[in-house]
């Protein structure tokens, strides 16, 4: 960054913390793409990464009158992204290990999740609502959460728009939630390391 964009960035700031949206929305569009991929890079679910990165802005307005102008605010950023993703993975974990002790009635030891993956119950209950989906939904969502591929290249390969495959990974993500949790307690547990699991 050159002086001159450093001193605009400084005025920036100092209109941030007076509460300026103008000045915040341009902060926004200077660094939501690279606090997005790195969001991205530690958590491999894109749907996720967007969630946190508007927790991640909301935070820097709910506290702007903290942010020093005279400091990096790039810094700021990074550290602020890398809380927040910590936090929510942190969470998640617990959230896995509750529903695995309401699941099995008791606590079992540190392998229990990769024994739930694998179980033949989990894969079941899986397909079993997968195969309630469209074709095309089903086939984007298993592209996505199954093997891992990003927006863009299902995109490519199913010849359709990234918006498109987005609003594909929602719904089906919104059937998934709402027929898991009419099921038992093993079904929460199983949706929540289907939809969250890193890939």
């Amino acid at each position: 960054m050159d002086i001159d964009q450093n001193l605009l960035e400084k005025e920036l700031l100092c209109q941030l913390h007076h509460g300026d949206m103008q000045a915040f929305d341009i902060l926004y569009h200077r660094y939501s793409q690279v606090i997005y991929a790195n969001i991205l890079k530690f958590l491999k679910d894109e749907t996720s990464a967007e969630d946190l990165l508007q927790d991640v802005f909301l935070r820097i307005w709910e506290n702007r009158s903290k942010i020093d102008p005279e400091q990096s605010f790039a810094a700021f950023l990074f550290t602020c992204s890398r809380n927040i993703t910590f936090n929510f993975k942190r969470r998640l974990k617990l959230e896995m290990e509750s529903e695995i002790q309401l699941a099995y009635g008791a606590s079992e030891s540190e392998n229990t999740i990769d024994k739930v993956l694998d179980s033949k119950e989990a894969m079941a209950l899986v397909e079993d609502l997968l195969s309630r989906l469209p074709k095309q939904r089903q086939k984007i969502f298993r592209l996505s959460k199954l093997e891992g591929k990003s927006y863009q290249e299902i995109a490519e390969e199913m010849g359709i728009s990234i918006a498109t495959v987005r609003d594909h990974i929602v719904k089906a993500n919104k059937f998934i939630r709402s027929g898991a949790l009419q099921d038992n307690g093993f079904s929460a547990l199983l949706l929540i390391l289907l939809l969250h699991s890193a890939q």
